[in-house]
């Protein structure tokens, strides 16, 4: 016969774990706002932010593009978790143009976020959950 203790303990553990589980943030970048998620949720946000639109030469700024890169990640992130957050920053070459300079300007930006890696892509296609999940997962 199963005690309801033991029911109630597996349980707990079970929800335990989740405390070592990294979640994965995908951010799309476009000319003035961001569209994220996190991979595997059903939960998308959007957040404008007009110091991405100024395109007349690299952005020498990224102050305000930091602040809601880490808003948007603390809204993302699910529940407690001793592992933060990877993130993938996707950066369409038609929707948005980038140097190999403002590519590693913005990684560090994402680094200062609150997350422990970011990754980037420049990828014309954006990117499934399934393909994130075996590739990140």
């Amino acid at each position: 016969m199963r005690s309801h203790a033991g029911i109630a303990m597996k349980r707990d553990v079970g929800h335990g774990m989740r405390i070592f589980r990294r979640q994965l943030i995908y951010v799309r970048v476009y000319q003035d706002h961001f569209i994220a998620r996190a991979v595997g949720g059903d939960r998308s946000i959007r957040r404008q932010c007009h110091a991405l639109g100024n395109r007349r030469g690299p952005i020498k700024d990224f102050s305000t593009i930091r602040d809601q890169l880490k808003a948007i990640v603390a809204e993302l992130k699910s529940g407690f978790s001793l592992l933060r957050p990877w993130v993938l920053l996707h950066f369409d070459p038609v929707e948005y143009p980038i140097s190999k300079e403002e590519l590693a300007a913005f990684q560090k930006v994402a680094m200062r976020c609150g997350v422990n890696f970011c990754w980037l892509s420049t990828w014309e296609h954006r990117h499934e959950d399934k393909d994130l999940l075996n590739i990140f997962g």
